[in-house]
Formats: C-alpha cells, sequence, structure tokens
C-alpha cells in the first residue's frame, strides 16, 4: 500500500502510537493535530533535552560510548537559537516552569550517560544490543481497509535466561523524567504502557519469536535524579491479557476516527495544545 493511496483519515497509509495515545486523551485533540493537520508545534527545552539523551543512549548500547562534547553542543547551539536563556522567553512560559541554565540541563545529560550501562549490566545482567533504534511498519491483521502500524523503539537488548538456555528480548524505551520518576498510577495506564505493548506485539511478529520470550519496559532517566538512582527500570506487563487490552485500544481508534467520531474530552483540557483557541473553546 502506498503513501498516495492512504486508507485513513490521516491521510497516511498507517497509524502510530503517539496518535492512539492523543485519541485516548481527547479524539477531537486527534482530529485538530492528525485529520485536520493544524500545526501548534513549540520547541521546548524538554523537547531538545529529550533529543540529545536519546542520542548518547542510542550510541552506548551500539558502542558503550558517547560522544558527549558533540551531542551537547549541539544542545546548547539549539538552546541559544532558540533563546531559552533569555529572561524574555522563559518569563513568559507556564507557572510550573523553573527555568535552569543550560550548564544544569549539561549535567542532568552526563549524569544518566554515566550511569546507564552499569544501570543495565545490574537490571538485565549478560545483555548485549540486538537493535538500536528499530523501525516498525507491520500490517495490522484483520481491518476491513488495509492499514500498517508505524513505530520506533530505542533499543532491543538480547538477554540470557535466568533459568536454562536460550535468551529473552528486552524491548526498552528510553523516557526523561523529573527526580521523582513516575507516579504509580503513570506507571499502570494503558495510555503509557501500551506503547510497549504494541511495540512487543508487532516486534515479535516481525521476527517471528514466541511473544513469552519477549519483555519490555521504560527506562526513567531522572533530571535532578541523585547519584546512583538517575535510572529506573519501569517493568511492563505485557502478557496475554495485557496484549490484548492494548491491541484492543488500536483497534477501537481505527473504527472511532474511521466513523469520524470526535468527541472532546473535557477532562484533558488543562494541557492541551488547542484549549481555549479559536480551534477548540
Amino acid at each position: 500500500m502506498s503513501s498516495e493511496n492512504p486508507t485513513f483519515p490521516n491521510g497516511k497509509p498507517h497509524v502510530s502510537f503517539s496518535e492512539i495515545k492523543q485519541w485516548k486523551e481527547c479524539p477531537f485533540r486527534h482530529k485538530l493535530a492528525y485529520i485536520d493537520k493544524i500545526d501548534t508545534f513549540k520547541p521546548s527545552p524538554y523537547l531538545h533535552f529529550g533529543t540529545a539523551v536519546h542520542e548518547g543512549c542510542e550510541t552506548l548500547l551500539e558502542s558503550r560510548s558517547v560522544d558527549r562534547d558533540k551531542i551537547l553542543g549541539v544542545m546548547k547551539k539549539e538552546w541559544q537559537d532558540a533563546g531559552y536563556e533569555d529572561p524574555a522567553w522563559y518569563s513568559k512560559q507556564p507557572g510550573w516552569y523553573k527555568h535552569e541554565p543550560v550548564g544544569t540541563w549539561e549535567t542532568w545529560a552526563n549524569n544518566m550517560w554515566n550511569e546507564v550501562l552499569d544501570f543495565l549490566d545490574v537490571e538485565l545482567p549478560g545483555w548485549e544490543c540486538f537493535k538500536a533504534e528499530e523501525e516498525l511498519y507491520e500490517k495490522i491483521d484483520d481491518l476491513e481497509e488495509p492499514l500498517n502500524f508505524k513505530g520506533f523503539i530505542d533499543g532491543v537488548l538480547k538477554v540470557p535466561k535466568k533459568r536454562g538456555k536460550g535468551h529473552v528480548y528486552w524491548i526498552i524505551d528510553w523516557k526523561t523524567s523529573g527526580s521523582w520518576g513516575w507516579r504509580r498510577d503513570k506507571k499502570q495506564d494503558l495510555g503509557m504502557t501500551a506503547q510497549l505493548i504494541l511495540y512487543k506485539h508487532f516486534w515479535a511478529k516481525k521476527h517471528n519469536i514466541d511473544l513469552k520470550d519477549v519483555r519490555c519496559g521504560f527506562v526513567l532517566l531522572k533530571r535532578g535524579g541523585k547519584i546512583g538512582k538517575v535510572c529506573e527500570l519501569v517493568n511492563v506487563a505485557a502478557g496475554p491479557k495485557s496484549l490484548e487490552k492494548g491491541v484492543k485500544l488500536m483497534r477501537s481508534m481505527i473504527k472511532s476516527v474511521r466513523k469520524g467520531m470526535y468527541l472532546k474530552n473535557r477532562n484533558s483540557c488543562k494541557y492541551c495544545q488547542f484549549h481555549q483557541t479559536e480551534h477548540c473553546t
């Protein structure tokens, strides 16, 4: 199926988890962003920092090394170009935003990179990198009209089984967070966990690997975290029942969007980019 002949209202022959997540939060927000394609993108320190940290973690998986000067040099230039250090910029940010100089963000990144490898050695003994940054583009089965699932996995690690011979495969996703990490409810929220549940579903299908031999988890990288505890593994339950829930969520989203059902979820307005704009009042 080519992109010139899309089968989905977003104008593409695929859906991504980010679309599914946004639809789950508010179907109308999904419509504005992905179907009407109203661009409200605004760069932020969190975005540029997350990109830099992800790049460093990817090279750590591949070569157990990271070119800190190069990556942080790019990040500092982005900081300068965007004016994040300018009081005129950060004084206009929401009340929850706490300004920190770029040097502090550099320290946070270095602390994360300093601990990642030792952390993985403890949590997943004997691991080796199967793939850093793997794209998924797999057909979604049993749909009336063809559609694919598209995703990008941050890393797949091959880990010896604790008992018996053979290996299990760990699908991991890097997530930067505040120093406190995530609340328990966020760790269990299907709106978060479905990302790795669906990655597991389609990755196992792509490689023809038994689902029982695939694990998944988020690796939290905590800004300002205590030294020695900057990283945390959030194990995502992805057994048969969880897989069923994740796939059901995806199918519900596809069915709803194809029917043109775009209900507003007023409980999700607080952090919505369209809230109190001409697009959604």
